[in-house]
């Protein structure tokens, strides 16, 4: 962390506005990703009816991160269109603190997914771009966003969780700072609009077998996104083994951020991506023989490989593929095929495996989805 910070200090202002970006954004999902489901249960939601809820925002990354990638590519000013999407997830969010009843709360949520989907690939987009000038490096402004979501979990996890209002409220507040945020960052010398290529580079036989294994690795990362904690509970385990792990685990990717460019010398993007898979399918098939809380703990740690590896070496193979005009469109169909078909059919699948099979069964099950992504890309050439 300390080398990463000195190397963003050494840089322009839009590296280090985008390094903060991260981490008050990523702070906020650091809130609702772990602690929304339960507020919405408590709020008298069925968890079927939460699951639907949640289902939303992969749903919205099928059509909404390639629409706003492809203005911020037309218009060239990425930064106008982020600071535009950050503030509308957050007022779009900010229902929650009154709204109860399921039908009002399908509406905020679709509204806030359509926002929120787009944020994170309009980010990469612009980092990619302010680091090639600069001479920084994607990877060490990304894992800024990893530690602000460590920040705001263990924080909040220690503090907040007793005030139900608390979940809304304090990643409400971490949304609005990162939208007014992004309004700070340096906008680029204005360019004219330059048509986009009749054909997206990525739907080439290359482009398509990547973002196929990517999608399935995605589904496969589904049982543990959605249903670890409930796993580790039917195991009999305590508690504090999903707090641990989610810690470890965010830990593990930030070293693994910290280190990329000197991994990036070592294997090619694609390379690591099939890294990655093989380290998830060891990883899943190890948390369906698991029985100890050791076990499970250890297992974590791939998680530097599983997520970190992965996106960050996504992230620039993408980069690799498209010009420099459509950047965004790119990471915004980057987004679409993997977070949103990926996670619309790995929860989907992830729910209904569980209730058929139990966790150990899906685990495995995962791990053989790891292995079909690695044949998948190997098709493809690496």
């Amino acid at each position: 962390m300390c080398y990463s910070a000195r190397m963003v200090e050494r840089v322009p202002g839009p590296v280090v506005t985008l390094a903060i970006f991260y981490a008050l954004s990523f702070g906020a999902l650091g809130v609702t990703l772990p602690f929304l489901p339960a507020y919405l249960h408590g709020l008298g939601l069925s968890v079927t009816q939460v699951g639907m809820l949640l289902a939303l925002s992969p749903a919205a990354s099928l059509v909404a991160p390639p629409l706003w990638g492809k203005l911020a590519d037309r218009t060239r000013r990425g930064d106008l269109v982020l600071l535009f999407v950050s503030l509308g997830g957050a007022f779009s969010f900010a229902p929650l603190l009154w709204v109860r009843g399921f039908g009002a709360l399908v509406a905020v949520f679709a509204g806030y997914a359509f926002f929120n989907s787009a944020v994170t690939p309009l980010a990469d987009s612009l980092t990619l771009g302010a680091v090639r000038k600069s001479g920084a490096d994607y990877a060490h402004v990304r894992l800024f966003g990893s530690i602000g979501f460590v920040v705001a979990t263990t924080a909040f996890g220690t503090w907040g969780f007793a005030h139900a209002r608390a979940t809304v409220a304090v990643p409400l507040v971490l949304m609005v700072l990162a939208g007014s945020w992004a309004a700070l960052a340096h906008p680029p010398v204005a360019e004219a609009p330059h048509p986009l290529p009749a054909t997206n580079p990525l739907r080439s036989r290359e482009g398509l077998t990547f973002l196929s294994a990517c999608a399935l690795h995605w589904l496969a990362c589904a049982p543990f996104n959605g249903g670890f904690a409930i796993h580790v509970h039917a195991l009999g385990m305590p508690g504090w083994v999903v707090g641990f792990s989610a810690g470890l685990g965010v830990l593990a990717e930030v070293g693994v951020f910290a280190l990329y460019p000197r991994l990036a010398r070592v294997l090619a993007p694609r390379r690591w991506v099939l890294v990655s898979l093989g380290a998830s399918a060891l990883r899943w098939w190890g948390m369906a023989h698991a029985r100890r809380p050791w076990e499970v703990i250890a297992l974590t740690v791939l998680h530097g490989l599983t997520f970190g590896a992965f996106y960050a070496a996504a992230v620039q193979y993408i980069a690799s593929q498209v010009p420099d005009r459509m950047r965004a469109a790119g990471q915004g169909f980057f987004a679409m095929v993997t977070f949103g078909m990926g996670g619309v059919v790995g929860y989907l699948a992830s729910g209904l495996g569980y209730d058929l099979m139990g966790g150990a069964a899906l685990f495995q099950a995962a791990s053989g989805v790891e292995l079909l992504a690695m044949a998948v890309l190997l098709c493809g050439g690496v």
